[in-house]
């Protein structure tokens, strides 16, 4: 991990590329240089933060005799327009400073020469602290001490117990972040041009967002292969039969639960309708009464996986606009009278550990607004097993701030992500929700069991916060005490007031939102909830996937991708090698594996792999043609399955002689024509057939039906609803005289015109023509408009040999003194004047 030398001088590094070492020995004695490097300066100290909200909230709890900069993310990263990763050399990685950062880095040089102490504060994390590190490495020549900070809440308190605590740069951080980089960059820089070549250029491949689209494609499949099954269920309205008073008390439904002893079968209505007679020809009584205190635990504090998926749950807010949202809370939120503050921890976090003086803190302020939901001790979650533990759960800052507080405060994002990190860790540590569930089990004499249930709120412990409701799955909300039963005991008559058979029909896995992929993801291990909202932003403008109504589909773009990498790279693509990946990451961050080592595990196969696919493994879409039975309605011929540029198309098995192609659509029946059924009220003006609404690349518009015989389209919608309608084709309008074929009227920059119908193979065109015959003696041309410099003119169409032209429109009406067989429009033609065109008449028409 140390540089080089003779670059560990701060001049002219800034433009210099270096090759960092992974060897634990030298990256330990650069460590240990910048720590102990001699104070040579009595200036103030210097802290390097990565964000400017971040260095603006320090500054102003600080104070002056603190200067703060930004580095504004990486300083430093690989070559853009290179691998740069030596692949014989160990896989060390040749970091440059960010063209854009030059200045960002040459500022912060500046500070650090005239600071006696330099803190680098970047965020807590892998990627915070390979940015210490790279900054580190380009102060490492000023002989200043070089202290690591973590700064967990940006509280004055908080910051301050950072600054108290200063250590040393994290190497093993330092080199699992180098090993993510080093894997992420041999992927996208080896496996994204062989999809170039195979598929379409501006493609991309990842090692985690492969894994993601192949989950997406997966459960499509599932959806596809899925196919519907009928059942039934009968549920039954109960009464008591109170036989001593002849009264009957209030109803309750049960369900039924067996039939003969059995679970009930009912795949039809047919086997329904049998039981309901079944059960009307019962007597039925109460065979027992159980009644159990059940509690309901608090949910742990939240991790950024699960904040994300809250966020999507409950405010439909994709991973990003949540991330972004609790990025600014952390950073600092100017409050009146107050100044900056970091409303909540550090947003970036696996575990669910709790501070004891944030458990402390909560406690007072349950004490005083909910004194009957404090536990007698705190409650204190475990995590799982291989979470890293390096900070604790997202949560506020100052417990007793509450989102009521704050209103007016925040907008609209902000208050709802703090609300559910506030009311989340607060429900934390207040006792548990108590519950009495009753369950009677039903019994007819033909040994038919029905089941009824009902619960009765105890005691709502967190749920106070609530108002007394309880969350379920799926964000849905039940009444406390939904389902309450009557007052039951063994052996009391049962009378079936209804029989409700109802139908259903099972349904396919549903496909994934942002918050059930994102708890896909990390129940499986793949990535890492910090690099969730990238995944999901990438797969989106990589086109492999679409959203409609919050859930993914993949595109077919996306589908033909997946189906590659999973026959080519069975491994990268897999849920579980991915999975076992993260884990060998995180084993290089607690120093039980070294960098090299898993990198060249990694590399190994997939190079074999990658060589096998270049080398004709792996199929080119772009040559591939699959056949189909879908006839060509142009020649008869069959049509192909292709694949171009902007995705799947079927092309006619005849070409170059027949051209003909078309979209797809494809279902759980194969693949058919997308054939255009939207009719609308107009006709061809070419062929006079009806047009109909197309999709096109560009959007929507209209096409003849007569295609691919006549090929004639315009805009759909209109642009302008009010627009003069196009003028209709002249009368004895001479065809094409290239081709022959009929000339149509097209709407051009410069107004209407004539083109050819056998556009885009022919683009004859030529000016609209007015109708009215040169005046000039022995020409036989006619007067058309033409393009000058100063715009619009009239001349005639058999320029240049004839000369004659006109400044306006030309209008079929004779002059009243000279005969001359046309007037035209004056400059002043909006008030209706016509002149004479002939030199010396000078008659001028007055405006009716």
């Amino acid at each position: 991990m140390a540089t080089k030398s003779k670059e560990d001088t701060v001049k002219k590094k800034s433009t210099r590329a270096v090759k960092e070492s992974s060897s634990p020995a030298a990256r330990k004695t650069v460590r240990k240089k910048l720590v102990e490097g001699k104070t040579t300066s009595s200036g103030g100290t210097l802290i390097v933060v990565e964000s400017p909200t971040k260095a603006r909230t320090l500054t102003k709890i600080l104070g002056p005799s603190y200067s703060v900069r930004a580095s504004v993310g990486h300083l430093k990263d690989l070559p853009p327009s290179r691998l740069g990763v030596d692949l014989d050399k160990g896989f060390e990685l040749e970091f440059i400073v960010n063209k854009d950062k030059k200045a960002i880095l040459s500022d912060i040089l500046s500070q650090a020469k005239n600071a006696s102490e330099i803190y680098l504060a970047s965020d807590p994390d892998r990627e915070g602290e390979a940015i210490a590190y790279h900054i580190a490495s380009e102060l490492s020549g000023l002989n200043r001490p070089i202290r690591r900070v973590l700064i967990h809440e940006l509280t004055e308190s908080g910051i301050r117990h950072a600054l108290s605590l200063p250590g040393d740069i994290d190497g093993h951080k330092v080199e699992a972040q180098m090993a993510r980089r080093a894997l992420d960059r041999i992927v996208g820089y080896t496996l994204s041009p062989l999809l170039w070549d195979r598929v379409r250029r501006g493609l991309s491949a990842g090692r985690v967002q492969s894994v993601a689209v192949r989950l997406i494609c997966d459960r499509e499949e599932a959806i596809r292969a899925f196919r519907q099954e009928e059942y039934w269920t009968i549920e039954c309205l109960c009464q008591v039969i109170d036989a001593s008073a002849s009264s009957k008390s209030e109803t309750f439904r049960a369900r039924l639960e067996r039939v003969a002893g059995e679970k009930p079968q009912l795949s039809n209505g047919e086997a329904a309708h049998e039981t309901v007679l079944r059960l009307q020809e019962e007597s039925f009584r109460i065979a027992s009464v159980e009644s159990t205190e059940k509690k309901r635990n608090p949910s742990p504090p939240l991790t950024t996986s699960r904040l994300q998926q809250e966020g999507a749950n409950r405010f439909r807010f994709a991973a990003r606009r949540t991330m972004m949202a609790a990025q600014k809370l952390y950073e600092g939120i100017d409050l009146p009278g107050t100044g900056p503050v970091g409303l909540i921890t550090y947003m970036r976090t696996d575990s669910i550990r709790i501070a004891p003086e944030a458990q402390d803190a909560a406690r007072k302020w349950i004490s005083s607004h909910h004194p009957d939901a404090l536990p007698k001790t705190p409650n204190v979650f475990k995590n799982r097993k291989g979470i890293q533990d390096a900070h604790e759960a997202i949560r506020p800052s100052d417990p007793s701030r509450t989102p009521e507080s704050l209103k007016g405060v925040l907008d609209g994002d902000l208050f709802k992500v703090y609300d559910l990190i506030w009311q989340r860790f607060m429900e934390s540590q207040m006792s548990p929700a108590r519950y009495l569930q009753t369950v009677a089990l039903i019994e007819g004499n033909k040994k038919d069991v029905l089941k009824a249930s009902g619960r009765v709120l105890l005691d709502p412990g967190f749920l106070r916060l609530r108002g007394e409701t309880v969350t379920v799955e799926g964000d849905q909300t039940e009444s406390a005490e939904e389902g309450v039963l009557p007052p039951l005991s063994e052996g009391q008559g049962i009378d079936l007031k209804k029989i409700l058979p109802e139908q259903h029909f099972t349904e396919p896995p549903p496909r994934y939102s942002e918050g059930t992929l994102i708890k896909e993801l990390e129940e499986k291990g793949i990535g890492r909830p910090s690099t969730f909202a990238t995944i999901m932003s990438t797969i989106l403008e990589r086109e492999y996937v679409e959203k409609k109504e919050s859930r993914f589909f993949p595109t077919d773009l996306g589908e033909r991708v997946n189906k590659l990498l999973v026959a080519s790279f069975p491994d990268l693509v897999s849920p579980g090698f991915t999975a076992k990946m993260e884990e060998e990451l995180d084993s290089v961050e607690e120093g039980r594996r070294d960098y090299q080592t898993i990198v060249g595990e990694f590399y190994q196969p997939f190079h074999e792999s990658l060589s096998k696919a270049r080398s004709g493994g792996m199929e080119n879409l772009k040559q591939a043609s699959l056949p189909t039975d879908i006839d060509c309605p142009a020649c008869g011929k069959k049509m192909v399955r292709k694949w171009g540029k902007n995705g799947g198309y079927l092309a006619c098995s005849g070409y170059p002689e027949c051209k003909t192609s078309m979209n797809y659509i494809e279902d759980e029946n194969g693949i058919h024509p997308d054939l255009p059924k939207t009719l609308v009220d107009e006709l061809c003006e070419v062929c006079g057939k009806p047009m109909v609404i197309k999709k096109g690349r560009f959007g929507t518009f209209l096409a003849c039906t007569g295609y691919p015989t006549c090929k004639t389209t315009r805009p759909w919608p209109p642009k302008d609803e009010h627009k003069v309608p196009l003028p209709p084709v002249p009368e004895n309008t001479l065809p094409c005289e290239v081709c022959g074929k009929p000339m149509v009227v097209r709407k051009g920059r410069f107004g209407p015109f004539l083109a050819c119908t056998g556009y885009p193979k022919c683009k004859t065109a030529r000016p609209m023509p007015t109708g009215i015959p040169c005046a000039e003696p022995g020409c036989k041309g006619e007067i058309v408009p033409r393009r000058g410099k100063r715009g619009i003119f009239y001349g005639c169409s058999e320029y240049p040999t004839c000369t004659a032209t006109f400044a306006g429109r030309p209008v079929l009406k004779p002059c009243p003194v000279c005969d001359h067989p046309f007037l035209v429009e004056s400059g002043k033609s909006s008030n209706g004047v016509l002149v004479c065109p002939r030199e010396g008449c000078g008659y001028e028409s007055t405006p009716d």
